[in-house]
């Protein structure tokens, strides 16, 4: 009997981490092939390797290795470089910077792989003896310190990013607004979940070591089901980082009327329908650097690049919603440049007051009743 409740206990350890995993790579296959650009790819990338991590743990911690050892550390190389790529995904996210991928990026995820070869090259019987002697042999120790350094990378990955951008410039009140609360909520939960798993793998704390694991699921379930909040909380870190930088003018040398008058004519072009539309090929278009562009959003209309993008969106979201001929939600959201049909809504309900429906069925019974 005892043996058997340990083995249903293993089996529903083995399925909880299983099916993170699973959930994780099959998100991140379908948002590879929703959507194209760079940035989608650095988070598939992100994504792919969680759905890795939680697989290779969910064979460790239950022992279920023994069947197959060779997958216990096949997500080390990801995690590095995914650790890298959310550095530039953040920058992209909060700071509309280009995405350019420096070399050096891939050199921890590379130096892990050098590690791994003698694992790798060991027989099946070799691999289940390293593993026995994980804590115990000096290769254990290296192995065991890139399943520690896996995690440190991630926590110093974001926390310079946190103590460069997000500390010196945004103001604490913004994490406290009503819609910022399930990103805060998830960002102290990933705080909380890398801090214990470093905490188990540095002083060997079994006990830690799977509390990590297990809450994984939860905080990628958990995000996935709030993501849509997170998009206005983006945009109000954004935007306070963004008039934080700004103590010392970059438009100085710039005539403000021509900016004006090139954003006029590439608004009048509709250059905002196009959905991969960012901040840096706007500011080429206008001939100007991405970092004086914000700015000019900033000092001119007190909001930053997407706010100015939206708003001639909406409007020409409005037009084909008052055509005769009715077209679909989503039809309308792609063709303004949204990606999704429930951003699409979110935004148009902020600044019309109403869903893009509730506004056609508004229109239909004004018409009506004046004829």
């Amino acid at each position: 009997m005892g043996t058997e409740s340990i083995s249903l206990t293993l089996l529903l350890e083995f399925l909880w981490m299983g099916s993170g995993a699973i959930f994780c790579i099959i998100w991140s296959l379908s948002n590879l092939v929703n959507h194209r650009k760079i940035s989608d790819l650095l988070w598939s990338f992100v994504l792919f390797s969680t759905g890795l991590w939680l697989l290779t743990g969910a064979f460790m911690f239950t022992r279920f290795y023994l069947y197959f050892p060779s997958i216990v550390f096949i997500h080390i190389p990801f995690v590095f470089l995914s650790a890298s790529f959310l550095y530039y995904y953040l920058e992209y996210l909060f700071l509309e910077k280009d995405i350019n991928v420096h070399w050096i990026s891939f050199l921890p995820s590379l130096v892990s792989v050098v590690f791994l070869i003698p694992y790798y090259q060991s027989s099946y019987s070799g691999k289940l003896t390293t593993l026995d002697l994980l804590s115990h042999s000096e290769y254990g120790a290296i192995l065991t310190g890139l399943n520690f350094g896996i995690k440190l990378s991630i926590l110093i990955s974001v926390g310079i990013f946190l103590i460069r951008e997000w500390i010196p410039n945004v103001r604490l009140s913004v994490f406290f607004t009503k819609r910022a609360i399930y990103s805060l909520v998830f960002i102290l939960l990933i705080w909380i979940d890398l801090l214990i798993g470093s905490i188990g793998f540095g002083f060997q704390i079994p006990l830690f070591r799977k509390l990590s694991a297990y809450l994984l699921p939860i905080l990628m379930y958990f995000y996935f089901f709030t993501r849509e909040l997170w998009e206005p909380f983006v945009s109000d870190v954004r935007d306070n980082i963004q008039k934080n930088k700004y103590e010392k003018s970059k438009l100085v040398s710039l005539p403000l009327e021509t900016i004006d008058q090139s954003l006029y004519e590439l608004m009048q072009e509709k250059v905002f329908c196009d959905e991969d539309l960012n901040l840096s090929k706007l500011a080429e278009l206008v001939g100007v650097k991405s970092g004086q562009l914000s700015e000019y959003f900033h000092k001119r209309y007190g909001f930053g690049f997407y706010q100015y993008i939206n708003q001639y969106r909406i409007e020409e979201a409005k037009r084909y919603l008052l055509e005769p001929t009715e077209r679909t939600i989503l039809s309308i959201a792609d063709s303004v440049g949204f990606n999704s049909k429930s951003t699409f809504n979110r935004v148009f309900l902020e600044k019309v007051g109403v869903t893009p429906t509730d506004f056609r069925k508004q229109s239909k019974q004004s018409n009506s009743q004046e004829t």
